[in-house]
């Protein structure tokens, strides 16, 4: 994988002040992690105000971020 200067430079620092000098690899699989996290909760989100006007959606998407907030809690 090719990267620019800058880029690694980024996730070195990060690596070194957010993630306690893990591997590279470890690094960049937290960010891919935090970013996937990060789409769910948007898509839920996106979701929830969609179903606002429905109300049997609107319960299947509280269940549904119930259960996240529980997997979440591992």
């Amino acid at each position: 994988m090719r990267i620019s200067r800058a880029t690694r430079d980024r996730v070195m620092r990060i690596r070194d002040e957010d993630f306690g000098g893990v591997s590279v690899d470890e690094t960049i699989a937290r960010l891919v992690d935090e970013h996937d996290r990060a789409a769910v909760r948007a898509r839920m989100r996106a979701d929830a105000d969609h179903a606002r006007n429905n109300p049997d959606d609107l319960a299947e998407v509280r269940r549904v971020m119930a259960e996240m907030d529980e997997i979440s809690a591992w």
